[in-house]
C-alpha cells in the first residue's frame, strides 16, 4: 500500500491486507478462507478422481463494508489455477432486472463456445434459454410466454452440462451482494443446487450477502437466500476487526510508529469495519496526519467524510460537474458507459473524462481498466503500454480477471480476452454488466453508490430516471432494459410510457419472468392508460399473473370484463382465462358460472362453443354438483350431431366423451366420441398440449377416457406426446408433473405396477417443486396410493396419504380416479373395516346421485361388497349385482371381469367357480394384467387348481406384485424398475 500522499491510488482495497500473509494477506479471515479452501479442494479432488463431484454451497454473511468482496476476491485468486471461476454481483438499483446475475455468470463462459456448442449445452432448449441469457432477442409478441419453471430448470441443466464440459477445471460461482440479486437468478441458483438429492453438486456456489431479516415469514429474495443457506456446506458470519488487527493495519499503512491511543481511537471511530478503517487510513495518509495520540481527535471528523452525508459533502466539494456525473452513474448503474453518461449528464466526452478522473482520485469511482491494471500488479505481471498481451494464458477458458476494489462493481468475467480472439456466432444482445467496456464507470463501493443515490431529492431522482429511459431508448436499448427506469418515474398520463411498459412486459414474459412483467403492467395502470386501452392493460396484467398468482388474475380479469374497451376476441379469451384462474384457485362453481353467463351473451358459433366446452368441463370437475344428470343430458343433446368439424366441436366432444365414461355409458360410445375429437389419432392443430387457447385439459380428458375404456395404448400415445411437448416447450412445472401422472395411470391400467409407481413418484417430485396442495398432488397421490396398495405396500401407501393429506376434507374438484374409493381401499388393506365402509358409503352417496357408475374409475361397490360380505351378505350381494349391471353396460373386459369377481364373493361355491372362470376369461382379454392375476388367484382358491395358482403367480411377478398375502394378489416386491 503506497504511503505517498501525492499519488493516491485510484481505488482503495476493500478489506485490510497485510503483506505475506498465509491467506493472501487478509486479516482475521483464516476460518472463512479455510472453509473455502477445503470446499475447493473437495471439488477438485472429486473432478480429478473421475468419481462423483463434490461441490456445494458456501454462504458468507456480513454488514456492508465488512469484507465480503475482498474475501471472494481471495477465494477467486486461490481457486483460479485449478477451477473455472465465474463471478457476478447484485446491484441495489438492478433488483428488478430479470436474470441480471445469471447473465453476468454465464455470458462470459458461453462466449468461449461457438453457436453449435452453446446449443448443445442448452440441451435442445436454446430458443427458450437464449433470451433469458441475453444471447438472443425475446420471441415475438405472439409467442406463448415462457414457463418460469422451465426456464429455471433449463438454465440449471445448462450449468450442469457446462460443469461436465469443464470437469478438468470445475466451476466455482462467486456471487457478491446476493441480497441485491434479482429474484429470477436466485431462483435459478436454487433450482441448480437442488438437482442432486445427495447434494453432490457439480460446482461450488459461493454467496456473499448482508444479514437477512429475522423471522419465519420471509418471502422473495430473503426466503430463497435462507433456503440456500439451509443447504449450504457451511454458513459463516463475518465479524468486525479487533483492536489488534486495526492497529496492525494502521501501522502497515501509516508507519510502525502509530501509537496505541491513535489506533484505539481509529478502532472506536470505525467500529472495526474494514472498509471504513481503510478509507479513514487513506484519508489520514492523504492529509499526512501523524498517527499519534495528538492526532487521534481528528479521526472522527475524517471518518464522517467516508459515510452518508459526509461522503456526499466530500463529493460536492469536487464541484457541480463531478457531482452530476456521480448521480448519473448512480442512476444508470451497469449501463454507465461514457457515451450514455454524457447524454444523461448533458456533458461532452471531454467533460465526462475530466470529471471521472476527479472522482477516481477521490476514490469514489473506478473503472474496468483500473481493475485490470490492479490485477496485473497482483499477479506480478507488467501493465501499461509495454505489457505483453500474451502474458495471460488464453488457451483455455478457465481464468478470471480479479476486481481490485472492495465491493466495487460487478465481479469480473470468468474468461480473459484471448490474445487471438476466437470467432463466435453468439454476441450478447443484453450484455449489461457481463461485458463492461474498459471505460465503464462504477462506484468504488456499494456504500458510496447508496449514499450518492440517496442524496438526490425524490424529484431529482425521478427526473433523472425519466431522462435515463429516453437516453437508453435513443441508444437502441429494448423496452425491458428501459423499464427499470420507467418504474421509478411519476405517473403523468404519458401513453408512450404505457406503451413502453406494455412492450417490456411482453419481453419479460418471453424470458420467463412473469413477476417483472407484472410490475411493468401495474405501473402502466398507474400512468394511467387511455380509456380505450385501460381494460386491455388489465387483461394483460391478469394473463401475466395467471401462473404465479391466480387470485390476482381473478381480480384483474374480472375488472377488465367490467369495463368497456375489450374487443370480442379479447373478451372471450379473458373470460376463458378468468375461469382457468378460478379453477386453479379451487373456485370451480364460480368458474362455471362466469362461463355460462358469457356464453349466454355470445352469439352462436365457435366462440360460444369454446365457452360452453369450458363451462361443461368445470361443472363436471366439481366434487359436488346440484344436478349432474341434467347437465349430462344437456351436453349429450348439444353434441348429438357433432362430427368434429372444428376445434370447438372437438373440445365439446372430448368433454362429452369424458362425461360418458364417468357415467358408465358403453365404452364403444366413449371411444367413438374420443376418436371424433382427434384427427388421425392425435389432437388437432390448436388443441395440442401446449396450445394457450384451449389449455392442456382437453387432450388430457381424451386420454383419461381412453384409459378407462380399456384403450391404454391410445392413452399412452397421447400422454407420451404430452411429456415430449411439455419438455420441448420448457414447461417443467405442474404441466409436466401431470403428464407423468397420466403415464402412471396408463401403466397402472396395464398392470405394470413398478413402472406406474416410478412415473407417479416422479410426478410428485415435479409437483413438489411448484408448490403444495395443487390439484396434481391430489391426483398423483391418489393413483400412487392405489398402486402401492395393489403392490402390497400398505405402509408406504399410508405414508404417501399422510404426507399429502390424502383424505377428507376433499378438494372442490374430483380426484383422479375416485379419491374416496381409493382411500376406502387403503383402509381395508390396513384392516380398518368400519372406517373403510363409512368412506366407501360416502363415495357411493356422492357419485350415485350424479349418475356416475364407472366401476373401474370409482370401484367403491367392489370394495364395499367385499367389506360387507362377512357380516351382511345380503346387502353385499345387492351391491355386487348392481355393480355387475353397470359393468355389463360399460362392456369392457376389465369392468366385466372385476364385477364378476365381486359377484363370486357372495355366490354359492358352484356358481362362484363359474363366475370366476368367466371373470378370468374376460380379464385375459383385457389389458389389465394385475386384475387378471387376482382373478386367477381367486379361481385357484375356489377350485384348488394348481394351474390357476401357477398362472396367478406368473402374472403377479410380471406385474411387480406377489402372492404372499392370503387374501389377495398384493405384493411386497422390493424393487423399483429402472426408467
Amino acid at each position: 500500500m503506497s504511503s505517498d500522499p501525492e499519488q493516491p491510488s485510484p481505488v482503495t482495497p476493500f478489506a485490510p491486507m497485510v503483506p505475506d500473509g498465509s491467506h493472501g494477506g487478509l486479516l482475521e479471515r483464516d476460518p472463512e478462507l479455510a472453509a473455502a479452501a477445503h470446499a475447493v479442494d473437495e471439488l477438485v479432488a472429486g473432478a480429478t478422481a473421475g468419481g462423483p463431484v463434490r461441490g456445494g454451497i458456501l454462504v458468507y454473511r456480513g454488514e456492508a463494508g465488512i469484507g465480503k468482496t475482498t474475501l471472494l476476491r481471495e477465494i477467486q485468486r486461490t481457486a483460479r489455477d485449478r477451477c473455472t471461476v465465474l463471478t457476478a454481483r447484485g446491484g441495489e438499483t438492478l433488483t428488478s432486472v430479470p436474470f441480471h446475475v445469471t447473465r453476468q455468470l454465464l455470458q462470459p463462459a458461453l462466449d468461449r463456445f461457438d453457436e453449435e456448442d452453446v446449443r448443445l449445452l442448452c440441451g435442445g432448449h436454446f430458443d427458450l434459454l437464449a433470451p433469458a441469457l441475453g444471447l438472443a432477442p425475446p420471441p415475438s409478441a405472439s409467442a406463448a410466454p415462457a414457463d418460469p419453471q422451465g426456464v429455471r430448470d433449463g438454465l440449471a441443466k445448462l450449468l450442469e452440462r457446462l460443469a461436465d464440459r469443464l470437469r478438468d477445471r470445475p466451476p466455482v460461482l462467486l456471487v457478491d451482494d446476493a441480497h441485491w440479486a434479482d429474484a429470477e437468478s436466485l431462483a435459478w441458483l436454487d433450482a441448480f443446487t437442488r438437482i442432486r438429492r445427495d447434494r453432490r453438486l457439480p460446482a461450488l456456489v459461493v454467496l456473499a450477502h448482508r444479514p437477512l431479516s429475522e423471522g419465519p415469514q420471509r418471502t422473495g429474495v430473503p426466503a430463497v437466500l435462507a433456503a440456500l443457506a439451509d443447504r449450504a456446506v457451511v454458513t459463516l458470519g463475518l465479524h468486525a476487526l479487533t483492536l489488534d488487527a486495526t492497529a496492525a493495519l494502521a501501522r502497515e499503512t501509516l508507519g510502525g510508529h502509530a501509537d496505541e491511543p491513535f489506533c484505539r481511537e481509529l478502532w472506536s471511530v470505525t467500529s472495526g469495519n474494514p472498509y471504513e478503517t481503510v478509507e479513514l487510513l487513506a484519508k489520514a495518509r492523504d492529509r499526512m496526519l501523524e498517527p499519534v495520540a495528538g492526532s487521534a481527535s481528528l479521526l472522527r471528523g475524517l471518518g464522517a467524510e467516508a459515510r452518508g452525508g459526509g461522503l456526499v459533502a466530500r463529493l460536492e466539494e469536487l464541484g457541480v460537474g463531478p457531482t452530476q456525473l456521480a448521480r448519473a452513474i448512480a442512476v444508470l448503474g451497469a449501463d454507465s458507459t461514457p457515451g450514455l453518461l454524457a447524454s444523461l449528464a448533458g456533458m461532452n466526452p471531454t467533460e465526462v473524462a475530466e470529471h471521472a478522473e476527479l472522482l477516481r482520485q477521490a476514490r469514489i469511482v473506478t473503472t474496468r481498466a483500473d481493475r485490470e491494471a490492479q490485477t496485473g500488479r497482483a499477479q506480478g505481471k507488467p501493465t501499461g503500454p509495454d505489457a505483453d498481451p500474451g502474458t495471460e494464458d488464453a488457451s483455455t477458458p478457465t481464468t478470471t480477471r480479479e476486481p481490485t476494489h472492495p465491493e466495487s462493481a460487478p465481479c469480473e468475467p470468468a474468461f480473459p480476452e484471448p490474445a487471438h480472439p476466437e470467432p463466435t456466432h453468439l454476441k450478447p444482445v443484453h450484455p449489461g454488466a457481463a461485458n463492461p467496456s474498459p471505460a465503464h464507470l462504477e462506484f468504488a463501493h456499494p456504500l458510496i453508490a447508496s449514499a450518492v443515490y440517496g442524496s438526490m431529492s425524490p424529484a431529482a431522482r425521478t427526473a433523472l430516471h425519466g431522462q435515463a429511459a429516453w437516453v437508453l431508448t435513443a441508444a437502441g436499448h429494448g423496452p425491458a432494459a428501459v423499464s427499470r427506469h420507467l418504474l421509478e418515474v411519476h405517473p403523468d398520463e404519458d401513453q408512450d410510457v404505457v406503451a413502453q411498459l406494455r412492450a417490456a412486459a411482453v419481453e419479460h414474459l418471453a424470458v420467463g419472468a412473469p413477476d417483472a412483467a407484472r410490475r411493468c403492467l401495474e405501473r402502466a395502470l398507474t400512468e394511467p392508460p387511455g380509456p380505450d386501452a385501460y381494460a386491455t392493460v388489465l387483461y394483460e396484467l391478469g394473463c401475466a399473473s395467471l401462473l404465479t398468482a391466480p387470485a390476482a388474475t381473478v381480480r384483474h380479469l374480472s375488472s377488465a370484463l367490467g369495463l368497456p374497451g375489450l374487443g370480442d376476441d379479447l373478451r372471450i379469451d379473458a373470460t376463458y382465462r378468468l375461469a382457468q384462474a378460478l379453477a386453479h384457485n379451487n373456485q370451480l362453481r364460480e368458474a362455471a358460472r362466469v362461463l355460462a353467463a358469457e356464453a349466454a351473451r355470445t352469439p352462436p358459433g365457435t366462440d360460444r362453443r369454446r365457452l360452453q366446452a369450458a363451462n361443461f368441463m368445470y361443472e363436471g370437475f366439481q366434487a359436488v354438483e346440484e344436478d349432474g344428470p341434467a347437465r349430462s343430458r344437456r351436453l349429450a343433446d348439444l353434441t348429438a350431431h357433432f362430427t368434429g368439424a372444428d376445434n370447438s366441436e372437438r373440445a365439446l366432444l372430448t368433454v362429452r366423451g369424458f362425461d360418458a365414461m364417468m357415467r358408465g355409458e358403453p365404452a364403444d360410445e366413449v371411444v367413438r366420441l374420443c376418436d371424433l375429437a382427434l384427427v388421425d389419432g392425435i389432437p388437432a392443430r390448436g388443441l395440442g398440449w401446449t396450445d394457450p387457447t384451449w389449455g392442456f385439459e382437453i387432450p388430457s380428458l381424451t386420454g383419461i377416457a381412453y384409459a378407462f375404456s380399456d384403450r391404454p395404448d391410445q392413452a399412452g400415445i397421447l400422454f407420451t406426446e404430452a411429456v415430449r411437448a411439455f419438455e420441448i416447450s420448457g414447461w417443467s412445472g405442474a404441466h409436466l408433473a401431470f403428464a407423468h401422472t397420466l403415464l402412471g395411470l396408463v401403466h397402472r391400467r396395464r398392470g405394470n405396477l413398478p413402472r406406474a409407481q416410478h412415473y407417479l413418484e416422479e410426478g410428485l417430485r415435479l409437483a413438489d417443486r411448484v408448490g403444495n396442495g395443487l390439484p396434481v398432488h391430489w391426483d398423483t397421490a391418489c393413483l400412487l396410493v392405489d398402486t402401492l396398495v395393489a403392490r402390497g405396500r400398505t405402509a408406504e401407501a399410508r405414508s404417501v396419504a399422510d404426507h399429502y393429506s390424502f383424505g377428507p376434507p376433499w378438494p372442490g374438484a374430483i380426484v383422479l380416479p375416485g379419491g374416496p374409493s381409493v382411500l376406502g381401499r387403503l383402509l381395508l388393506a390396513e384392516g380398518r373395516v368400519e372406517e373403510a365402509v363409512d368412506t366407501l358409503e360416502a363415495a357411493a352417496e356422492a357419485l350415485v346421485g350424479r349418475g356416475r357408475h364407472h366401476v373401474v374409475w370409482a370401484p367403491w361397490p367392489l370394495d364395499l361388497a367385499r367389506a360387507l360380505a362377512p357380516t351382511d351378505p345380503d346387502r353385499a350381494a345387492g351391491i355386487a349385482a348392481e355393480a355387475r349391471a353397470h359393468a355389463e353396460r360399460i362392456g369392457t373386459p376389465t369392468a366385466l371381469g372385476e364385477a364378476l369377481r365381486c359377484t363370486a364373493l357372495v355366490a354359492d361355491p358352484p356358481e362362484a367357480r363359474r363366475l370366476l372362470t368367466e371373470a378370468v376369461a374376460h380379464l385375459a382379454a383385457s389389458p389389465s394384467r394385475y386384475e387378471e392375476a387376482r382373478a386367477h388367484l381367486d379361481l385357484a382358491r375356489a377350485t384348488g387348481s394348481a394351474a390357476a395358482l401357477a398362472k396367478a403367480t406368473e402374472l403377479a411377478a410380471a406385474c411387480g406384485a406377489s402372492l404372499h398375502t392370503p387374501d389377495a394378489v398384493t405384493a411386497r416386491a422390493s424393487f423399483h424398475p429402472p426408467e
